[in-house]
């Protein structure tokens, strides 16, 4: 006997029905957005940290190259952003230092030549004129201005920064806040990089009286000026600053000695 033909129900056909057209509108939806630009998903963006983080250049990649006196100096990380440019010349100095030749730097003739104290003691800074200190100003700090210890300015904690890949740096430096007449606190010593290669600082040419055979006597000496220097000098420069301050008589062709003992 043959068997009826299976028969679906009222109910049975509506789901199916529903099922497909869901299915369908669902396909139709996507095949839309795909065609049209406008639908398309937006890309996910990163935070602000995030993109803050991503474009900033990164400190460890940081690379700076400066002339040193012996050769080119390399610099990355933290210190390729602290080493500093100079212009001397906003200091009444010269942009560069010739040996061996005549110069004028403040107002007075000068010239940089080997030390009376040797070769092995190198150059030394010798008065082209007579400078006169008067009797009267015997007493220190009141003698006449010669020229400044010039060079850029580092905190100290940058400056350790500096040496820890350059120790060789250290050899001119001044720190200009441990005088007398500094009224800064110590933790916020100021370093001067006065090496004449850099800073066409003519002071750093002067040697020292320490140890000096036969014993020489200092005719000039460091001190600390607050703010800028005198016109018009100061026109242009508006730190604080060393100067280079004459204490006896320096006659022509007499070289420049102060005391001080580097570190």
């Amino acid at each position: 006997m043959t068997p009826p033909p299976y028969v679906l129900s009222q109910g049975v056909l509506a789901a199916i029905g529903n099922a497909l057209s869901h299915a369908f509108a669902i396909g139709i939806g996507a095949s839309h957005e795909a065609s049209n630009p406008h639908h398309q998903a937006r890309p996910c963006l990163p935070s602000v940290r995030q993109r803050s983080k991503a474009q900033r250049p990164s400190e460890g990649h940081a690379r700076t190259i400066v002339e040193g006196r012996w050769g080119m100096c390399e610099f990355t990380g933290k210190c390729a952003n602290i080493i500093q440019s100079w212009n001397p010349v906003v200091l009444g100095l010269l942009d560069s230092l010739p040996y061996d030749e005549e110069v004028v730097v403040w107002g007075r003739r000068w010239i940089v030549k080997t030390s009376t104290l040797g070769e092995r003691h190198g150059y030394g800074v010798y008065a082209c004129e007579d400078i006169i200190v008067e009797d009267s100003t015997s007493c220190r700090r009141e003698g006449p201005t010669l020229f400044p210890y010039g060079g850029p300015i580092y905190k100290k904690r940058h400056w350790n920064m500096i040496l820890r890949q350059h120790p060789e740096w250290k050899t001119f430096a001044l720190e200009m806040d441990t005088f007398a007449s500094s009224t800064r606190r110590h933790s916020d010593v100021r370093v001067i990089d006065g090496d004449p290669i850099r800073s066409g600082n003519i002071a750093g040419f002067i040697n020292s009286t320490v140890g000096t055979r036969p014993k020489r006597k200092a005719n000039c000496e460091w001190v600390f000026v607050e703010g800028p220097p005198l016109a018009p000098y100061g026109e242009t420069y508006h730190e604080d600053h060393c100067m280079v301050l004459a204490t006896r008589t320096i006659r022509s062709g007499d070289e420049l000695f102060t005391h001080y003992e580097w570190n």
